[in-house]
Order: structure tokens, then sequence, then C-alpha cells
């Protein structure tokens, strides 16, 4: 049944994504470990802070892919980013919220969501 407007009564879904571009780790102003656990929390100029998933390791520590970042603090300990590409957490005020980024799609699945 149409509302007068041409529209049904039936409601269809509105998808809403809210795009946010966070600068690359490498453009940062100041960094530190554990304000999230097991994250390290990236400043940039803008005021933005940025929390990435990060792993103690040996200073020694080579990255193995572009997307790969250490961090070496004031006294000797190192630690990893394993994935610049995927923050877990961006900051407003005083709060820190989680990032959902978006699930790729599944190829190959049959209409019953079989594989």
């Amino acid at each position: 049944m149409e509302d007068g407007y041409g529209q049904t009564e039936e409601m269809n879904e509105i998808i809403i994504t809210i795009m946010l571009v966070v600068p690359s780790p490498d453009k940062m102003v100041d960094w530190s470990v554990n304000e999230v656990p097991t994250q390290i929390q990236i400043k940039h100029e803008s005021g933005l802070e940025v929390s990435y998933h990060s792993n103690p390791v040996p200073c020694s520590f080579k990255t193995r892919s572009s997307s790969e970042m250490v961090f070496k603090s004031d006294d000797n300990h190192c630690y990893s980013i394993y994935d610049i590409h995927s923050p877990q957490f961006i900051r407003h005020k005083s709060f820190w919220y989680r990032i959902s980024l978006p699930k790729p799609p599944h190829d190959k699945v049959t209409p019953d969501g079989r594989r």
C-alpha cells in the first residue's frame, strides 16, 4: 500500500557509513603505550589519537612488510604494530571508541549460505 508519496508501507534498510581518514602512523607527533591495554596510541598534529594492537618485540626485530612498524621507548623496550592499516580505537575527548572496519565480502557462497 502506498502512503501518498509513492512510498510503500515497508521500510527499506538504510546503511549509513561514516568515512574517517586516519593518517599513517609515520605522520605522528607522539606515541605512548598501554593507555588501552596491549595497544600503542599514536597522536597526530591535529590532536587525533588512534590506537593500534601491539606486541612487545626484541629491539633487534625487523619488520617483515610495509604494513608493520616498530617503536622503541626511551627505556629500550620495543613494540611492533603488525598492521598499520587496521587501527583498533580512536579517541574523542576522553573516551576511546572501537573502530569497526568493513569485513571483506565472502566469495562463492551458495544461496543457502554454504561455501
